[in-house]
């Protein structure tokens, strides 16, 4: 890997994708899990959160009551910032009033405002139970994400801001958010990632670990280098798998209570299941080329 990171920049998606196989197959080698090769797992379960994506604020109290009562979430974020802004807030705030504390409700702007906008949307949403705003302006406003950190009642979290690990340490130098969404295939693998956590606890920023919407693989990937944190004070989104109709893993994740639990066997704990990874198989072919 280091060969890897010195010839080949950026990538960070294949590069996530090597590294992980590579843990794994380390990891059954030596007969331990990857969190073992991480530093050591400090818990063996990991809370996920919910998005709630209907934009209908009836559909999604129903959905986010359902959740609970499966005991399978209890943790919500929303995404927005495409619609107008104070009918957004009014839809984020009728949730949080519906599910009152048996909830945390986050909010994920995809840094859809502008710094006038945020500051006074984030104090309503921090005013009305908001736990968390995700990355509510534009990356490249670092100033601006400075002043929101300082004014909002609601904790700021990077996550477009964070790229790198250099960025974690410009954004913790800076100030410019309390929280990092840690994401394993945006920082290039499980390793780059826990030295973003590193330079965040250091800092005293909060933790949570994000995804990419991966499938079983990337998801547990993800989650053995999370057990290994000492503080994941946001606890985490990886709920890709419960996304798919299909994957190729012989046994899907485990999710029960509101947490994700992973397995103590050899590396990520998973097998494929060959038939289902053949039926998705696709092999390259010779491009042809057609003239005219």
């Amino acid at each position: 890997m280091l060969r890897l990171e010195q010839s080949i920049r950026g990538n960070t998606f294949a590069k996530s994708g090597i590294e992980s196989a590579l843990l794994d197959a380390q990891g059954k080698r030596l007969g331990l899990p990857v969190s073992e090769l991480l530093g050591g797992r400090v818990r063996d379960a990991l809370p996920v959160a919910w998005t709630l994506a209907s934009g209908d604020t009836a559909k999604d109290i129903a959905e986010a009551q359902k959740m609970l009562d499966l005991r399978r979430h209890r943790i919500f974020k929303l995404k927005i910032g495409a619609g107008e802004v104070d009918r957004d807030l009014a839809h984020v705030i009728a949730i949080k009033k519906a599910l009152g504390d048996s909830a945390s409700v986050r909010v994920d702007v995809n840094q859809a405002w502008d710094e006038a906008v945020a500051l006074r949307a984030c104090r309503i949403l921090g005013g009305n139970g908001i736990d968390l705003i995700e990355q509510p302006i534009s990356r490249n406003n670092r100033a601006g994400m400075v002043r929101l950190n300082a004014s909002s009642p609601a904790p700021i979290m990077a996550d477009e801001s964070i790229e790198c690990v250099e960025d974690a340490f410009n954004l913790a130098r800076e100030g410019a958010a309390s929280v990092f969404a840690l994401k394993i295939a945006k920082n290039g693998g499980p390793r780059a990632t826990l030295r973003t956590a590193a330079i965040a606890e250091a800092a005293g920023i909060g933790l949570y670990g994000g995804t990419m919407l991966e499938g079983g693989i990337g998801t547990l990937a993800s989650a053995h280098a999370f057990l290994t944190l000492n503080k994941l004070s946001w606890d985490t989104e990886l709920f890709g798998p419960l996304l798919l109709t299909e994957d190729i893993l012989a046994e899907p994740p485990v999710y029960r209570d509101f947490h994700l639990h992973v397995s103590k066997a050899p590396g990520l704990g998973l097998s494929l299941d060959e038939e289902r990874l053949a039926f998705f198989r696709r092999d390259k072919t010779t491009p042809v080329l057609h003239h005219t």
